[in-house]
């Protein structure tokens, strides 16, 4: 209860201190400390190539988030809307391993809510993933509404061992940027690509 708690002010201080401390860093680059990283965005990269955003890194973050959200739709891994994902995760929340979040208003009782999944994500150790656009999210898991979230399930061992390589590296490039920024106090935002 203690580490759940701990987990929820820290989310919502993370939540209020983009109003309340506007020049607070979002992370630190080796390259240029001290640069405040406020509009701190990780571009799709389609054609592989390394692409550079305020001194981080990445290699189509945005790509494998779209392959990753693409697959799981179609092997019906997928659970979107704010409501349904609070709902599954209160049945089962070892059964997921991704939770993508889109921005909502903060004004609206959605930002609250999702501020409360980011926490239980956070407690149960699925990987967060910050998106720029809830219409993109939305065109991506044909959702017919607009979608604020979007959370995947896990795949039993044995179909993982059966996947192709293209798949399991999308994965891979997921995880491994989620485990870069577990421990920072504002995710960075991924672009996703537009188709």
């Amino acid at each position: 209860l203690c580490r759940a708690t701990n987990v929820f002010v820290k989310a919502v201080v993370r939540a209020l201190g983009r109003e309340y401390l506007p020049n607070t860093d979002l992370a630190y680059s080796s390259g240029q400390p001290g640069k405040s990283k406020q509009a701190m965005v990780l571009k799709a990269s389609d054609d592989g190539k390394m692409m550079e955003a305020y001194g981080f890194h990445t290699v189509g973050i945005g790509s494998s988030a779209r392959k990753a959200l693409l697959s799981a739709r179609e092997e019906k891994r997928l659970v979107v809307g704010l409501t349904s994902a609070i709902h599954s995760l209160t049945e089962n929340p070892d059964n997921f391993n991704f939770c993508f979040l889109a921005p909502t208003d903060d004004r609206s009782g959605s930002h609250l809510q999702q501020v409360l999944l980011e926490a239980f994500c956070l407690e149960h150790n699925i990987y967060i993933i910050r998106v720029d656009s809830a219409d993109k999210l939305s065109r991506l898991v044909q959702s017919p509404v607009l979608a604020s979230c979007a959370l995947v399930q896990k795949l039993p061992t044995k179909v993982v061992r059966r996947m192709n390589s293209a798949f399991r590296r999308s994965e891979s490039i997921l995880v491994e940027h989620c485990e870069l920024y577990w421990d920072e106090p504002h995710k960075p935002v991924i672009k996703l690509p537009e188709k």
